[in-house]
């Protein structure tokens, strides 16, 4: 028997994330082990460069890996070839810097072009983005970063053609509240912090604080991951047997 294990929104917390696959017992030299990671696997945290460095070490038939919108984030900028100032808040450029290596800022001072090309080029980062897709379908079970595509309330019955890029940025436990549901699916996403469904639908603890619960939030045909990994420092694995 198989066993997917499911993270989200590790924004490059490689110890934690370590912590987490431990804890549920994932052995990355067992065949039936599968990593999946829902999205947003790099920035704000301080190892970008491990976290790609595990990934890209599993076998392609072992990991299942969803583009996230900080997956975007990233190339946009690259392809910018300019820092904006969403780029240094949601860390974007600390990660393209962490590519770049030791002397990239003084290259980035110099010579912009060269700099974002060498990054671009960096194979670490090419082989992690060659790979990733916007969603993945397993028996009952769809594995996405934000939501589906869906205007209003309704996915429609062609939303895997729906536009991903904004979907990325949608709060799961919102849409799944609405009624974005897909009949006899469980969807997994990531991109917005469990702490708000548990305080704003379930109606307990809070967003933030002391009191705030980031475990994952389940309900029927919802399994929301997202830790908010950078406040909380935790991260969230949950196991599905296939």
């Amino acid at each position: 028997m198989k066993k997917l294990f499911v993270v989200a929104d590790v924004h490059s917390f490689y110890e934690e994330m370590l912590a987490a696959l431990k804890d549920k017992g994932f052995d990355r030299d067992d065949p039936d082990h599968i990593f999946v990671s829902l999205g947003d696997l790099l920035d704000r945290g301080p190892a970008p460069l491990k976290c790609l460095t595990f990934v890209n070490s599993l076998p392609i038939d072992r990991k299942i890996l969803i583009r996230g919108n900080h997956e975007d984030l990233l190339e946009e900028c690259l392809l910018r070839e300019a820092f904006l100032s969403h780029d240094v808040h949601n860390g974007t450029m600390d990660t393209v810097l962490s590519l770049a290596g030791s002397k990239g800022y003084d290259l980035y001072q110099k010579d912009t072009h060269t700099f974002f090309s060498l990054v671009r080029e960096k194979p670490i980062l090419t082989e992690y983005l060659s790979v990733l897709r916007d969603y993945a379908e397993i028996g009952e079970y769809l594995f996405v970063h934000g939501w589906i595509p869906s205007k209003k309330k309704s996915p429609g019955k062609d939303w895997r053609f729906g536009d991903w890029n904004r979907a990325r940025w949608f709060n799961g436990m919102e849409k799944w509240k609405q009624g974005a549901r897909l009949r006899n699916k469980t969807i997994l996403c990531g991109h917005w912090h469990t702490s708000w469904g548990h305080s704003v639908l379930e109606k307990r603890g809070f967003e933030f604080g002391e009191k705030a619960d980031f475990s994952p939030f389940i309900q029927p045909g919802i399994v929301a991951l997202d830790a908010c990994t950078n406040y909380s420092h935790q991260v969230n694995c949950f196991v599905i047997e296939i």
